[in-house]
C-alpha cells in the first residue's frame, strides 16, 4: 500500500540559533532543533545521564509504596512479585525480584498463564499468594484495573502495592498504594514502561533503606530491554534508562541476556535499540504468547552462561513456533483486509486463531493500512481481542467509551495505542458497528492512512561517514525518537538489480546533486518500475557494512516518481 509522505510532526517551538551546536553537521543540528533540542536541552539530549533522572516520588503513589515495601523488608515479611507474561512484564518481574532478593527479602514471583489465567490479578494470583504465604504482593506492569481481586487479597490479610503504567479501570483498587504515571498525565515520568515504574519503585526502596544504588543500576539492562519492547516513547526518563541499560548490555550483560542475544545472532558488544526491538524483545514475548513465560523468567534470572544457553535454545523454539502461527493468521487476514474499500478501522474475527499472535497481526494490519486494527480469536463462545492503533487515535479510550455506552465487553485494559479485551462471541458484530460509527467522526480523518514521516533534507556535504557518526549520538532510537528519514528530490537512478534469496530486495545507486551513492531497499524490488526517470527518495543513512570500506549507503524507506521543479 502506497504511503503518504509527510513532514514528521514537530513540537511548537521558536527556532533560534544555538550558541553551541556541539560540532554536529548542520542538517543534524537543524533536525534536533526541530525536535525541540537546542542549547541546554541539546546538551542533555546528547548526554542522557542518570543524574538527570526524575525523582521516584515524582510518580503518584510512590511514597506510600516505598514505605510499605521497605517495612516488609525490615520486618522479614514474605513478598510476592506479581508480573505479566509480555517482555515488559517479564523484565519488570525480574527487576523487582532481583532487587528485593539482593536486599535479603524473602521473595517469590508469579507470572499468570495467558490462556489459563488471563492478564492481571485473578483467582490464580490469590491461590499463588496463599501457597507462598505472602504478606505483601507487589504487582508490576499490571493491577491498576483489578479492584475485585485486590479486595479479596485484602480480606485474606494480604497487602497489595500496585506498580503499573496502564490506564485505570472504572474502579480504583483498594491497594495500600498505586504507583502509576497514568494517574497524573503530564508527570515527568509519564511515559515509563511497566519495567521503568518497577525500577523507579525499587530505587525509592533502596534510598529509603540506604542500600546504595550500584546493584540497582546494574538492573537497567533489564529496564532497557523491557522499555524498548513495550514501544513506549524513548524520551525523557526512558531515554536515560535505555541509554544506560544499553551501555551495560554491551559491557557486561547478564548471562541470560547474553545467551538470548547469541540465539538471535546478535553481538552484545554492538547492541542497539533496534536489536532489542526486533530480535531480543520478540523472543521474550514469544514465551508468553505460547503460554510458557516461565522459560523466559528462568532465562532472565540465570546466573550461569552454560545454563542460560540451554534456556535460550528453549526460548528460540517458542519463537519459531510463534512465527509459524502468526504467519498462518496473517495469511488469512491480509488478503481480506486488502479487499476492503477505504476502511477507517479493520476488525476481523476467526475461529482457531491463536490468542498469542493476534496482537502481532493487528500491529501489522494497522501499520500497513494506517487505521486501527482489531483481531479477535473466537473460542467456545467467547472472543479474545487485541487492538492496535495509529498515532493520534487512542484506541483504548475509544473502546472504553463504547463500553460505557453499550457494555459489550466483559473486560478491557491497555493504553492509548493498544488494548486487550474479552467479549461474548455473539456481540462481535455489535462491537464492529459501534467502531464504524465512532470512526465516521471526522475528527479522526487527519490520522487515517498509511504515512511515511520525513524529517528533512541533507546538505550536499552531509552525505558522509561523519554524519552517520553524528546520528549515532541520537541513539537510542524508537518510539518518540525515530531514526531520521531524509528526503532527496530528483535523484537519477544509475543502476539497479534485485537481490536476496527470493529477489525481493533492491540494490541500486543514484546520482544526487554531484555525488553518487549506493542504496539498498529491503522488500522494494517492485519499485524498480519507477526508474524510467528521476525519482524522489526517502531514506535513512548508514555505513555500508557489507563492503565495510567506510563508505555510506542509503537505506531506502520509500521511492516515488519525481514531480518536477527544483531537485
Amino acid at each position: 500500500m502506497r504511503k503518504r509522505w509527510v513532514a514528521r510532526p514537530a513540537p511548537a517551538i521558536e527556532m533560534q540559533e544555538s550558541p553551541d551546536d556541539f560540532g554536529l553537521p548542520p542538517s543534524v543540528a537543524l533536525l534536533l532543533a526541530r525536535r525541540g533540542y537546542t542549547g541546554a536541552s541539546l546538551l542533555w539530549f546528547l548526554n542522557p545521564g542518570l543524574e538527570h533522572l526524575s525523582r521516584p516520588d515524582s510518580i503518584p503513589g510512590m511514597r506510600a509504596a516505598v514505605n510499605r515495601i521497605a517495612s516488609a523488608v525490615r520486618n522479614g515479611q514474605r513478598i510476592m512479585v506479581h508480573g505479566d507474561y509480555d517482555a515488559d512484564g517479564l523484565t519488570a518481574t525480574a527487576t523487582a525480584f532481583r532487587a528485593l532478593c539482593h536486599l535479603g527479602a524473602g521473595t517469590d514471583f508469579f507470572i499468570p498463564d495467558r490462556f489459563e489465567d488471563g492478564y492481571g490479578l485473578g483467582d490464580s494470583s490469590v491461590d499463588a499468594c496463599a501457597r507462598a504465604g505472602a504478606d505483601l504482593i507487589v504487582t508490576v506492569d499490571c493491577g491498576v484495573s483489578d479492584a475485585e481481586h485486590v479486595r479479596i487479597l485484602r480480606r485474606n490479610g494480604v497487602d497489595v502495592v500496585i506498580t503499573d503504567h496502564h490506564q485505570p479501570g472504572e474502579e480504583m483498587p483498594p491497594a495500600v498504594a498505586i504507583v502509576d504515571p497514568a494517574l497524573e498525565p503530564g508527570s515527568p515520568a509519564g511515559v515509563l514502561a511497566g519495567v521503568g515504574v518497577a525500577w523507579m519503585t525499587m530505587r525509592g526502596v533502596y534510598e529509603e533503606l540506604d542500600a546504595g544504588t550500584e546493584y540497582l543500576d546494574g538492573l537497567l539492562q533489564l529496564v532497557a530491554l523491557g522499555t524498548v519492547a513495550d514501544v513506549v516513547d524513548l524520551t525523557g526518563d526512558n531515554r536515560i534508562l535505555v541509554s544506560r541499560g544499553l551501555g551495560l548490555l554491551r559491557e557486561s550483560p547478564f548471562p541470560g541476556l547474553e545467551a538470548l542475544a547469541r540465539s538471535a545472532s546478535v553481538e552484545t558488544g554492538g547492541l542497539t535499540s533496534g536489536d532489542l526491538a526486533y530480535y531480543l524483545g520478540p523472543r521474550l514475548n514469544a514465551c508468553g504468547r505460547m503460554g510458557r513465560a516461565d522459560d523466559a523468567m528462568a532465562l532472565l534470572l540465570s546466573e550461569d552462561l552454560r545454563e542460560a544457553r540451554v534456556l535460550a535454545a528453549t526460548v528460540e523454539g517458542h519463537n519459531r513456533n510463534r512465527r509459524k502461527l502468526d504467519r498462518e493468521v496473517e495469511g488469512q487476514v491480509m488478503g481480506r483486509a486488502a479487499e476492503l474499500e477505504s476502511p477507517r478501522c479493520i476488525l476481523m474475527a476467526g475461529e482457531g486463531w491463536h490468542r498469542g499472535v493476534i496482537g502481532i497481526v493487528a500491529s501489522r494490519i494497522a501499520d500497513r493500512f494506517g487505521v486501527p486494527s482489531l483481531m479477535i480469536s473466537l473460542e467456545d463462545g467467547r472472543g479474545y481481542g487485541s487492538a492496535r492503533s495509529v498515532p493520534g487515535i487512542p484506541i483504548h479510550s475509544i473502546l472504553m467509551d463504547i463500553q460505557a455506552r453499550s457494555g459489550i465487553m466483559e473486560s478491557i485494559g491497555g493504553h492509548p495505542m493498544a488494548a486487550g479485551f474479552r467479549l461474548p462471541a455473539e456481540r462481535v458484530g455489535e462491537l464492529e458497528q459501534e467502531l464504524r460509527s465512532e470512526m465516521e467522526d471526522g475528527r479522526w480523518d487527519p490520522h487515517l492512512g498509511s504515512v511515511l514521516y520525513v524529517d528533512g533534507r541533507l546538505e550536499p556535504g552531509d552525505y558522509c561517514a561523519a554524519t552517520v557518526r553524528a546520528l549515532d549520538m541520537l541513539e537510542p532510537f524508537g518510539e518518540g525518537n525515530r531514526r531520521p528519514v531524509w528526503l532527496a528530490r530528483g535523484a537519477y537512478p544509475l543502476n539497479w538489480r534485485t537481490v536476496g534469496k527470493d529477489g525481493s530486495h533492491l540494490s541500486c545507486s543514484f546520482r544526487i546533486g554531484s555525488g553518487t551513492y549506493r542504496a539498498i531497499g529491503f522488500g522494494m524490488a517492485d519499485s524498480q518500475s519507477l526508474f524510467g526517470g528521476r525519482v524522489d527518495l526517502a531514506f535513512t543513512l548508514s555505513l555500508d557494512t557489507w563492503r565495510n570500506d567506510g563508505s555510506i549507503q542509503l537505506v531506502l524507506k520509500g521511492i516515488r516518481k519525481h514531480a518536477g521543479g527544483r531537485g
